[in-house]
């Protein structure tokens, strides 16, 4: 009789729930593997500046929402956790931060990602330099860090040494490349004078 009664005991959210959870992760993960290929292959991804500054809010509070509720599911289930108390109380410490950051990706990186695979086109966007003169980074050479966007999704790899000298913070560049007016692979770009 137990055994009727208890079809989701197991299943702290409904199926519709499970869905759109699973959906939110999976639009949060993609822009990684998108921006490694893209790195590999030259191309960085860019969400305008315009986009990242209008939708902050938006991004900050679906990061702060999915991280609440990735906390909660990993109390909930802490039972499904392999290993020992300390590792289930670090998944738990850590699963708001993981959720946070999934969730901010989703809403400010992934929509513009994605409309630049499937519509994209030739594109220039405006772009102000935060800091020309940052050292080597393990996946990004004599990068240029752009402001008002995303750590990880806020600077140009592959920046000659002689043209980095030349830029000062505050200065105005176009960046150029395939995507939409939300957001870019770049290919190059200039100064914007």
């Amino acid at each position: 009789m137990n055994e009727s009664i208890s079809g989701n005991a197991g299943r702290p959210l409904g199926k519709p729930m499970r869905i759109l959870f699973g959906t939110w992760l999976l639009l949060g993960i993609l822009p990684f593997p998108v921006a490694m290929g893209g790195m590999v292959l030259g191309y960085r991804f860019l969400p305008s500046a315009e986009w990242a500054s209008k939708t902050s809010t938006f991004g900050n509070f679906t990061g702060l929402a999915l991280g609440i509720l990735m906390c909660g599911l990993s109390l909930v289930r802490q039972d499904l956790i392999p290993g020992g108390d300390i590792k289930k109380a670090g998944v738990v410490l850590f699963s708001p931060l993981f959720g946070f950051v999934l969730g901010r990706n989703a809403a400010l990186v992934a929509g513009p990602m994605v409309l630049a695979l499937v519509a994209g086109h030739h594109v220039e966007l405006p772009y102000t330099i935060a800091r020309a003169n940052r050292p080597n980074e393990r996946h990004c050479n004599s990068p240029l860090e752009l402001q008002g966007l995303l750590f990880t999704f806020d600077r140009l790899c592959g920046v000659p040494d002689e043209i980095r000298k030349s830029l000062r913070p505050g200065m105005h560049i176009v960046v150029e490349g395939h995507g939409t007016s939300y957001g870019v692979f770049a290919s190059t770009f200039r100064r914007d004078d």
